[in-house]
Protein backbone atom coordinates (compact mmCIF):
# COMPACT_ATOMS: atom_id res chain seq x y z
CA UNK A 1 0.00 0.00 0.00
CA UNK A 2 2.72 2.44 0.77
CA UNK A 3 4.71 1.87 -2.51
CA UNK A 4 1.13 2.76 -4.42
CA UNK A 5 0.54 5.88 -2.24
CA UNK A 6 4.68 7.33 -2.98
CA UNK A 7 4.12 6.10 -6.39
CA UNK A 8 0.63 8.43 -6.77
CA UNK A 9 2.12 11.51 -4.81
CA UNK A 10 5.61 12.06 -4.38
CA UNK A 11 6.98 12.99 -7.95
CA UNK A 12 10.43 12.31 -8.38
CA UNK A 13 10.22 9.57 -5.83
CA UNK A 14 13.76 8.75 -5.73
CA UNK A 15 15.73 12.29 -5.29
CA UNK A 16 15.57 12.02 -1.89
CA UNK A 17 18.25 14.67 -2.13
CA UNK A 18 15.89 17.53 -3.38
CA UNK A 19 13.97 19.42 -0.54
CA UNK A 20 10.66 19.22 -2.76
CA UNK A 21 10.58 16.02 -2.68
CA UNK A 22 11.93 14.82 0.74
CA UNK A 23 8.78 17.58 1.79
CA UNK A 24 6.51 15.26 -0.64
CA UNK A 25 7.85 12.24 1.50
CA UNK A 26 7.10 14.56 5.09
CA UNK A 27 4.43 15.26 4.28
CA UNK A 28 2.96 12.04 3.00
CA UNK A 29 3.64 10.46 5.74
CA UNK A 30 2.55 12.92 8.44
CA UNK A 31 -0.62 12.94 6.70
CA UNK A 32 -0.68 8.93 7.24
CA UNK A 33 -0.22 9.37 10.62
CA UNK A 34 -2.79 11.85 11.24
CA UNK A 35 -5.66 9.82 9.80
CA UNK A 36 -4.61 6.45 11.06
CA UNK A 37 -4.41 7.87 14.63
CA UNK A 38 -7.78 9.48 14.65
CA UNK A 39 -9.28 6.41 13.48
CA UNK A 40 -7.11 4.78 16.34
CA UNK A 41 -7.94 7.14 19.40
CA UNK A 42 -11.84 6.92 18.18
CA UNK A 43 -11.53 3.37 18.44
CA UNK A 44 -9.64 2.85 21.66
CA UNK A 45 -11.22 5.43 23.64
CA UNK A 46 -14.74 3.94 22.37
CA UNK A 47 -13.71 0.42 23.39
CA UNK A 48 -12.10 1.37 27.01
CA UNK A 49 -15.60 3.13 28.33
CA UNK A 50 -17.46 -0.32 26.75
CA UNK A 51 -15.76 -2.91 28.78
CA UNK A 52 -14.70 0.03 31.39
CA UNK A 53 -11.01 -0.55 30.81
CA UNK A 54 -8.82 3.02 31.98
CA UNK A 55 -5.52 1.33 30.39
CA UNK A 56 -7.37 1.02 26.87
CA UNK A 57 -8.44 4.74 27.27
CA UNK A 58 -4.78 5.55 28.07
CA UNK A 59 -3.74 4.09 25.16
CA UNK A 60 -6.26 5.92 23.12
CA UNK A 61 -5.11 9.23 24.36
CA UNK A 62 -1.53 8.00 23.60
CA UNK A 63 -2.88 8.16 20.22
CA UNK A 64 -3.88 11.46 20.30
CA UNK A 65 -0.69 12.68 21.30
CA UNK A 66 0.47 10.71 18.47
CA UNK A 67 -1.64 12.91 16.12
CA UNK A 68 -0.78 15.93 17.47
CA UNK A 69 2.90 15.03 16.30
CA UNK A 70 2.16 14.05 13.21
CA UNK A 71 0.41 17.60 12.68
CA UNK A 72 3.46 19.40 14.12
CA UNK A 73 5.95 17.06 11.65
CA UNK A 74 3.17 17.94 8.86
CA UNK A 75 4.33 21.69 9.59
CA UNK A 76 7.97 21.43 10.55
CA UNK A 77 8.13 19.55 6.71
CA UNK A 78 6.72 22.76 5.27
CA UNK A 79 8.59 25.26 7.20
CA UNK A 80 12.08 23.59 6.87
CA UNK A 81 11.78 23.73 3.26
CA UNK A 82 11.51 27.17 2.93
CA UNK A 83 14.69 28.82 1.49
CA UNK A 84 17.28 30.88 3.29
CA UNK A 85 16.86 34.72 4.02
CA UNK A 86 18.46 37.60 5.57
CA UNK A 87 17.57 36.14 9.18
CA UNK A 88 18.34 32.49 8.37
CA UNK A 89 21.36 32.41 5.93
CA UNK A 90 21.74 28.58 6.41
CA UNK A 91 17.80 27.78 5.69
CA UNK A 92 15.40 26.12 7.56
CA UNK A 93 16.18 22.84 8.40
CA UNK A 94 16.66 22.81 11.92
CA UNK A 95 13.05 23.18 12.43
CA UNK A 96 12.54 19.72 12.10
CA UNK A 97 14.81 19.29 15.42
CA UNK A 98 12.83 21.66 17.04
CA UNK A 99 9.20 19.77 15.98
CA UNK A 100 10.73 16.65 17.02
CA UNK A 101 11.63 18.62 20.59
CA UNK A 102 7.76 19.62 21.04
CA UNK A 103 6.61 16.05 20.35
CA UNK A 104 8.83 14.92 23.28
CA UNK A 105 7.55 17.19 25.17
CA UNK A 106 3.88 16.28 24.29
CA UNK A 107 4.60 12.43 25.18
CA UNK A 108 6.36 13.30 28.14
CA UNK A 109 2.89 15.29 29.28
CA UNK A 110 0.56 12.73 28.11
CA UNK A 111 2.78 10.09 30.24
CA UNK A 112 2.13 12.30 33.36
CA UNK A 113 -1.63 11.67 32.75
CA UNK A 114 -1.42 8.55 32.41
CA UNK A 115 0.82 7.76 35.30
CA UNK A 116 -1.61 9.91 37.64
CA UNK A 117 -4.59 8.44 36.62
CA UNK A 118 -2.65 4.40 36.92
CA UNK A 119 -1.91 5.09 40.46
CA UNK A 120 -5.32 6.25 41.17
CA UNK A 121 -6.86 3.06 39.56
CA UNK A 122 -4.58 0.65 41.05
CA UNK A 123 -5.78 2.11 44.53
CA UNK A 124 -9.60 2.00 43.52
CA UNK A 125 -9.75 -0.84 40.73
CA UNK A 126 -12.87 -1.19 38.55
CA UNK A 127 -14.07 -4.42 37.25
CA UNK A 128 -13.50 -5.20 33.36
CA UNK A 129 -16.30 -6.12 31.47
CA UNK A 130 -14.47 -8.69 28.54
CA UNK A 131 -15.81 -8.86 24.56
CA UNK A 132 -14.47 -10.77 22.34
CA UNK A 133 -15.77 -8.66 19.34
CA UNK A 134 -14.01 -5.48 21.08
CA UNK A 135 -10.95 -7.55 21.38
CA UNK A 136 -10.67 -7.97 17.92
CA UNK A 137 -10.59 -4.49 17.09
CA UNK A 138 -8.12 -4.27 19.72
CA UNK A 139 -5.62 -6.72 17.34
CA UNK A 140 -6.35 -4.60 14.66
CA UNK A 141 -5.46 -1.47 16.17
CA UNK A 142 -1.96 -3.50 16.93
CA UNK A 143 -1.34 -4.08 13.63
CA UNK A 144 -2.18 -1.03 12.64
CA UNK A 145 0.57 0.70 14.87
CA UNK A 146 3.00 -2.05 13.04
CA UNK A 147 1.96 -0.52 9.47
CA UNK A 148 2.78 3.00 11.02
CA UNK A 149 5.94 1.83 12.31
CA UNK A 150 7.10 0.40 9.14
CA UNK A 151 5.92 3.26 6.90
CA UNK A 152 8.33 5.85 9.26
CA UNK A 153 11.19 3.74 9.87
CA UNK A 154 11.31 2.94 6.35
CA UNK A 155 10.36 6.64 4.65
CA UNK A 156 12.24 8.04 7.76
CA UNK A 157 15.20 6.22 6.60
CA UNK A 158 14.98 7.35 3.06
CA UNK A 159 15.15 11.19 3.35
CA UNK A 160 17.08 11.32 6.63
CA UNK A 161 14.18 12.51 9.17
CA UNK A 162 15.13 12.02 13.02
CA UNK A 163 11.15 12.88 13.42
CA UNK A 164 9.81 10.15 11.64
CA UNK A 165 12.41 7.55 13.09
CA UNK A 166 11.47 8.23 16.30
CA UNK A 167 7.99 8.48 15.48
CA UNK A 168 8.57 4.98 14.14
CA UNK A 169 10.12 3.65 17.66
CA UNK A 170 6.99 5.43 19.10
CA UNK A 171 4.75 3.49 16.97
CA UNK A 172 6.47 0.41 17.86
CA UNK A 173 6.47 0.64 21.54
CA UNK A 174 2.75 1.59 21.26
CA UNK A 175 1.95 -1.78 19.58
CA UNK A 176 3.65 -3.08 22.15
CA UNK A 177 1.54 -1.91 24.54
CA UNK A 178 -1.63 -2.79 23.22
CA UNK A 179 -0.95 -6.10 23.26
CA UNK A 180 -0.10 -5.67 26.91
CA UNK A 181 -3.49 -4.63 27.30
CA UNK A 182 -4.82 -7.05 25.52
CA UNK A 183 -3.35 -9.91 27.43
CA UNK A 184 -4.21 -7.85 30.64
CA UNK A 185 -8.00 -8.29 29.76
CA UNK A 186 -7.92 -11.73 28.91
CA UNK A 187 -6.42 -12.38 32.13
CA UNK A 188 -8.40 -10.21 33.95
CA UNK A 189 -12.00 -12.37 32.20
CA UNK A 190 -10.24 -16.29 32.86
CA UNK A 191 -8.73 -15.30 35.85
CA UNK A 192 -10.51 -12.65 37.63
CA UNK A 193 -7.30 -10.88 38.84
CA UNK A 194 -7.22 -6.98 37.70
CA UNK A 195 -4.00 -5.49 36.50
CA UNK A 196 -5.45 -3.02 34.14
CA UNK A 197 -4.37 0.06 36.82
CA UNK A 198 -0.71 -1.85 36.25
CA UNK A 199 -0.95 -2.39 32.81
CA UNK A 200 -1.94 1.22 32.38
CA UNK A 201 1.07 2.60 34.71
CA UNK A 202 3.38 0.42 32.53
CA UNK A 203 2.21 2.19 29.61
CA UNK A 204 2.91 5.90 31.30
CA UNK A 205 6.40 4.67 32.04
CA UNK A 206 6.54 3.26 28.36
CA UNK A 207 5.62 6.52 26.59
CA UNK A 208 7.44 8.39 29.65
CA UNK A 209 11.05 6.69 28.04
CA UNK A 210 9.80 7.88 25.01
CA UNK A 211 9.59 10.96 25.08
CA UNK A 212 12.61 11.41 27.04
CA UNK A 213 14.97 9.17 24.49
CA UNK A 214 13.71 11.49 21.96
CA UNK A 215 14.49 14.37 23.67
CA UNK A 216 17.79 13.61 24.30
CA UNK A 217 18.66 12.68 20.99
CA UNK A 218 17.28 16.18 19.69
CA UNK A 219 18.71 18.10 22.39
CA UNK A 220 21.79 16.26 21.40
CA UNK A 221 21.74 17.55 17.88
CA UNK A 222 20.98 20.78 18.48
CA UNK A 223 23.90 21.24 20.66
CA UNK A 224 26.03 20.06 17.88
CA UNK A 225 26.95 16.06 17.79
CA UNK A 226 29.63 14.56 15.75
CA UNK A 227 29.61 14.00 12.46
CA UNK A 228 29.03 10.15 11.94
CA UNK A 229 32.24 7.80 10.92
CA UNK A 230 30.55 6.39 7.66
CA UNK A 231 29.52 9.94 6.63
CA UNK A 232 33.18 11.60 7.63
CA UNK A 233 34.80 8.26 5.32
CA UNK A 234 32.31 9.21 2.67
CA UNK A 235 33.58 13.04 2.21
CA UNK A 236 37.11 12.05 3.04
CA UNK A 237 36.89 9.66 0.06
CA UNK A 238 35.59 11.89 -2.63
CA UNK A 239 38.42 14.36 -1.94
CA UNK A 240 41.01 11.85 -2.10
CA UNK A 241 39.75 10.73 -5.05
CA UNK A 242 41.45 13.87 -7.29
CA UNK A 243 45.04 13.47 -8.07
CA UNK A 244 46.88 15.83 -6.14
CA UNK A 245 45.40 15.36 -3.17
CA UNK A 246 47.97 13.41 -0.84
CA UNK A 247 45.86 13.43 2.43
CA UNK A 248 42.98 14.94 4.37
CA UNK A 249 42.43 15.75 8.17
CA UNK A 250 40.53 17.63 10.40
CA UNK A 251 37.33 17.22 8.87
CA UNK A 252 34.46 19.65 10.95
CA UNK A 253 30.54 19.81 10.42
CA UNK A 254 27.79 21.97 11.40
CA UNK A 255 24.27 20.78 10.27
CA UNK A 256 21.71 22.82 10.07
CA UNK A 257 18.91 20.26 9.33
CA UNK A 258 19.02 16.79 7.79
CA UNK A 259 19.45 18.05 4.11
CA UNK A 260 22.18 21.05 4.43
CA UNK A 261 25.56 20.63 6.60
CA UNK A 262 28.65 22.63 6.24
CA UNK A 263 31.85 20.55 6.26
CA UNK A 264 35.20 22.00 6.58
CA UNK A 265 38.45 19.83 6.32
CA UNK A 266 41.90 20.01 5.13
CA UNK A 267 43.86 19.04 2.19
CA UNK A 268 47.49 18.13 1.97
CA UNK A 269 48.85 19.29 -1.62
CA UNK A 270 52.55 18.96 -2.29
CA UNK A 271 54.74 21.69 -1.31
CA UNK A 272 56.44 21.86 -5.03
CA UNK A 273 53.29 22.24 -6.90
CA UNK A 274 52.33 26.05 -7.69
CA UNK A 275 49.71 27.63 -5.40
CA UNK A 276 48.00 28.64 -8.22
CA UNK A 277 47.58 25.11 -9.23
CA UNK A 278 46.78 24.02 -6.23
CA UNK A 279 44.17 26.50 -5.63
CA UNK A 280 41.88 25.96 -8.66
CA UNK A 281 42.70 22.08 -7.43
CA UNK A 282 40.63 23.18 -4.37
CA UNK A 283 38.03 25.49 -5.87
CA UNK A 284 37.07 22.35 -8.26
CA UNK A 285 37.03 19.81 -5.14
CA UNK A 286 34.63 22.49 -3.16
CA UNK A 287 32.52 23.01 -6.15
CA UNK A 288 32.27 19.08 -7.18
CA UNK A 289 31.83 17.29 -4.18
CA UNK A 290 29.98 19.80 -2.67
CA UNK A 291 27.18 19.24 -5.20
CA UNK A 292 27.77 15.56 -5.43
CA UNK A 293 27.09 14.99 -1.39
CA UNK A 294 24.70 18.11 -0.80
CA UNK A 295 27.37 19.81 1.17
CA UNK A 296 28.75 23.65 1.51
CA UNK A 297 32.64 22.36 1.49
CA UNK A 298 35.45 24.50 2.36
CA UNK A 299 38.83 23.27 2.07
CA UNK A 300 42.09 24.39 3.67
CA UNK A 301 45.09 23.39 1.95
CA UNK A 302 47.97 22.42 3.29
CA UNK A 303 51.40 21.85 1.64
CA UNK A 304 53.39 18.92 2.29
CA UNK A 305 57.25 18.82 2.12
CA UNK A 306 57.66 15.72 -0.20
CA UNK A 307 61.87 15.32 -0.11
CA UNK A 308 63.31 15.47 3.29
CA UNK A 309 65.13 12.15 4.62
CA UNK A 310 64.98 13.62 8.39
CA UNK A 311 61.54 14.11 8.37
CA UNK A 312 60.47 10.92 6.73
CA UNK A 313 62.66 9.33 8.99
CA UNK A 314 61.23 11.24 12.21
CA UNK A 315 57.56 10.30 10.86
CA UNK A 316 58.67 6.64 11.42
CA UNK A 317 59.34 7.08 14.58
CA UNK A 318 56.61 8.98 15.13
CA UNK A 319 53.95 6.59 13.71
CA UNK A 320 55.82 3.71 15.25
CA UNK A 321 55.03 5.59 18.93
CA UNK A 322 51.50 6.36 18.26
CA UNK A 323 50.85 2.35 17.13
CA UNK A 324 51.52 1.35 20.88
CA UNK A 325 49.03 3.84 21.97
CA UNK A 326 46.10 3.69 19.65
CA UNK A 327 45.77 3.31 16.16
CA UNK A 328 43.19 5.81 16.02
CA UNK A 329 45.63 8.60 16.30
CA UNK A 330 46.36 10.65 13.18
CA UNK A 331 49.27 12.82 13.25
CA UNK A 332 49.59 15.19 10.02
CA UNK A 333 51.10 18.77 9.31
CA UNK A 334 54.94 17.85 9.93
CA UNK A 335 57.60 20.05 9.15
CA UNK A 336 61.47 21.22 10.67
CA UNK A 337 62.70 24.67 11.44
CA UNK A 338 66.56 24.85 11.65
CA UNK A 339 67.89 26.80 14.70
CA UNK A 340 71.63 27.52 15.55
CA UNK A 341 71.37 25.17 19.15
CA UNK A 342 68.16 23.34 17.77
CA UNK A 343 65.78 21.88 15.47
CA UNK A 344 62.26 22.55 16.31
CA UNK A 345 60.34 19.48 15.01
CA UNK A 346 56.65 20.64 15.01
CA UNK A 347 53.26 17.94 14.16
CA UNK A 348 50.30 18.31 15.03
CA UNK A 349 48.22 15.26 16.38
CA UNK A 350 44.38 14.25 15.93
CA UNK A 351 42.89 12.08 18.93
CA UNK A 352 40.22 10.24 18.82
CA UNK A 353 36.55 12.09 20.46
CA UNK A 354 37.19 9.89 23.95
CA UNK A 355 40.84 9.98 24.11
CA UNK A 356 41.76 9.80 28.10
CA UNK A 357 43.36 12.99 29.00
CA UNK A 358 45.95 11.38 31.07
CA UNK A 359 47.30 9.86 28.60
CA UNK A 360 48.28 12.96 26.85
CA UNK A 361 51.33 13.41 28.58
CA UNK A 362 52.68 10.23 28.79
CA UNK A 363 52.25 10.22 24.87
CA UNK A 364 54.65 13.46 24.54
CA UNK A 365 56.94 12.28 27.31
CA UNK A 366 57.43 9.05 24.83
CA UNK A 367 57.83 10.86 21.45
CA UNK A 368 60.38 13.33 23.24
CA UNK A 369 62.15 10.29 24.53
CA UNK A 370 61.93 8.68 20.90
CA UNK A 371 62.70 11.39 18.91
CA UNK A 372 65.79 12.54 20.95
CA UNK A 373 67.43 9.10 20.23
CA UNK A 374 67.76 10.05 16.68
CA UNK A 375 69.42 13.85 17.47
CA UNK A 376 69.56 15.39 20.73
CA UNK A 377 68.96 18.93 19.00
CA UNK A 378 65.22 18.25 18.10
CA UNK A 379 62.77 19.82 20.20
CA UNK A 380 59.05 18.60 19.69
CA UNK A 381 56.66 21.58 19.17
CA UNK A 382 53.32 19.03 19.02
CA UNK A 383 49.75 20.41 19.02
CA UNK A 384 47.86 17.30 19.82
CA UNK A 385 43.33 18.02 19.26
CA UNK A 386 40.40 15.83 19.52
CA UNK A 387 38.70 15.01 16.99
CA UNK A 388 35.24 16.23 15.68
CA UNK A 389 34.37 12.69 14.48
CA UNK A 390 32.12 9.89 16.36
Amino acid sequence: MLKFLIKIFIKDKDNVQNNKVRESYGLLTAIIGIVSNLFLVGLKVTIGILINSLAVIADGFNNLSDTISSVVSLVSFKISNKPPDKDHPFGHGRIEHISALVVSFLILLVSYEILKQSIGNILNPETLEFNPLLIGFLVLSVFIKIWQMLVNKRIGKQINSETLIATGIDSRNDALITSGMIIAIIISFFFKINIDGYISLIIGLFILYSGFTIGKDVISTLLGKPIKKEDADRIKAAVLKYDGILGVHDLISHTYGPTYSMVSIHAEVAEYVSIEISHELIDKIEREVGEELGLFLVIHMDPVIMSDERLDKLKEVVNEVLTNFDREISSHDFRLVDGQDQINFIFDLELPINFDEEIKTTIEEKLIEEIKKVDLRYNLVVNMDYSYIS
